[in-house]
């Protein structure tokens, strides 16, 4: 299996496994963000012990145990422990005085049932018992996997809870940086394609994996939601990239967000529901990743809601509810149907795509201010006489930055820049005295603008943004 980027989080967790001590941790992050695939190559040439921890029985996950540990140990022990504690003592044992890695993954299974029930189980008791009993004395690296962020927070930084404090290391796994995502579509050589794929798959490690490269944008939209084999269509699962409940009320409120009703008022109104109740569900749904906050820039309390994972987002938008038809042979009717909507969300999508560049850049210290966080802004009775619309926004102190993106096949000109800075006239902005402007063009830009001379406009373009120049 070819491994591609993760290179931080390697050197990360080779400093922990290379500590002349007990070392335990967490890695951390939704559902198919490549925790997995990341310890699979971790563990490569180490004296390790990896356990998957399927939704099973307390009796039948240590039954799979056993046999893992067996099989590694060669003993001729051919029945199941008892108890956690019991295996812990063996592990303990295996690994004596040696350098190794244990690694459980997916360990809330081994404590909670799917809807959130809890199992009888003394597994975090008995670790926390191992722990400071047994593994304390030793050098190898214990790592906990866990994609229920919610179980991570309620469980383990509880006060009350087994293993309180005995971590010594958390890593949140996240999508790839921009630059390894750009990396991994390589044999993508047309910009507007790739920028369409990311547009769609942002980068999620997963979803980019599925994109066939040798195919058009249009060719692999197909594959993924439009043929009656496709994946998603056929197990809608592997999208939901969280362990929260995605029916009822939750899968309401994503649809409709999906649709552009962003706001909890538009939501009460739609749903004919308290906006309290919504509230409740839309916390539950940020807390898992599925959805986000997004400020607006001038006030704290007007507050938009947008789903984090333009994947989920389109299969909520276009394909939730013709699932049926596309699997009986009706996408590629139902596809040219969608058609203009779909060149739309493309477009707002790479608004996104252009966010996630940003957020690179800031991350790297390529921006002339370093930012904590980038908004939108749409601000209504303006002293211009107008609303104000601005894609991507950010400030820290003096320092304002100001972003609009448009993915369209006809160049970007003078009066774009123009308009702009007769947005930043608003008296607003007066409190700024340094404004960049960053301009995203994919067909590029005039000449008339790009002869224009101006250190406070940033103008980039796909070969830019795919090219690290």
């Amino acid at each position: 299996m070819h491994f591609f980027g993760r290179k931080r989080e390697l050197k990360l967790l080779e400093e922990k496994y290379n500590s002349d001590k007990f070392e335990f941790g967490y890695l951390y992050g939704q559902r198919r963000i490549g925790k997995t695939t990341l310890l699979e190559m971790f563990h490569r040439g180490k004296e390790s012990l990896m356990f998957y921890a399927t939704d099973s029985e307390d009796i039948d996950i240590r039954k799979d145990f056993s046999k893992v540990l067996v099989r590694n140990i060669n003993s001729s022990f051919t029945g199941n422990f008892d108890t956690w504690y019991s295996m812990f003592e063996t592990i303990s044992n295996y690994f004596k005085d040696k350098k190794g890695l244990l690694i459980i993954d997916e360990f809330p299974n081994i404590i909670l049932t799917r809807d959130g029930k809890r199992k009888r189980t003394d597994f975090l008791s008995s670790l926390q018992k191992a722990i400071d009993t047994l593994f304390i004395h030793q050098k190898f690296t214990l790592i906990l996997t866990v994609s229920n962020v919610s179980f991570l927070e309620n469980e383990i930084n509880n006060s009350r809870t087994p293993l309180y404090q005995r971590n010594t290391f958390s890593l949140l796994l996240k999508k790839f940086e921009w630059d390894e995502a750009v990396s991994f579509l390589s044999n993508v050589k047309d910009n507007m394609e790739k920028a369409k794929i990311l547009a769609l798959t942002n980068t999620f490690p997963y979803y980019l994996s599925l994109i066939n490269q040798d195919k058009s944008f249009d060719e692999n939209l197909v594959d993924l939601f439009y043929s009656e084999t496709s994946i998603f269509t056929d197990d809608p699962s592997k999208i939901i990239t969280s362990n929260t409940i995605t029916s009822g009320l939750y899968a309401s409120l994503i649809k409709n967000i999906s649709n552009g009703n962003n706001e909890i008022k538009k939501l009460t109104e739609v749903l004919n529901m308290d906006s309290s109740k919504i509230s409740k569900y839309l916390v539950e749904l940020c807390k898992s990743n599925i959805i986000k906050r997004r400020f607006n820039f001038n006030s704290n309390r007007h507050i938009q809601f947008e789903i984090s994972d333009p994947m989920l987002c389109f299969y909520y938008r276009f394909i939730r509810g013709n699932d049926e038809l596309i699997k009986t042979g009706y996408g590629n009717l139902i596809r040219k149907e969608q058609i203009n909507q779909i060149k739309d969300f493309i477009s707002r999508a790479f608004e996104y795509e252009c966010l996630t560049y940003l957020e690179y850049l800031n991350k790297n210290g390529k921006l002339n201010a370093f930012y904590n966080d980038f908004g939108n802004c749409k601000i209504d009775n303006t002293d211009l006489n107008r609303s104000i619309e601005i894609d991507i926004i950010a400030s820290k102190n003096n320092n304002l930055l100001v972003s609009e993106c448009k993915f369209s096949k006809n160049k970007r000109n003078i009066e774009d820049v123009i308009n702009i800075k007769k947005d930043l006239s608003s008296n607003i902005f007066n409190q700024f005295s340094n404004i960049d402007i960053y301009l995203f063009g994919a067909s590029g830009f005039s000449n008339e603008l790009e002869t224009k001379s101006d250190k406070n406009i940033h103008l980039i373009d796909l070969d830019m943004m795919f090219n690290n120049k």
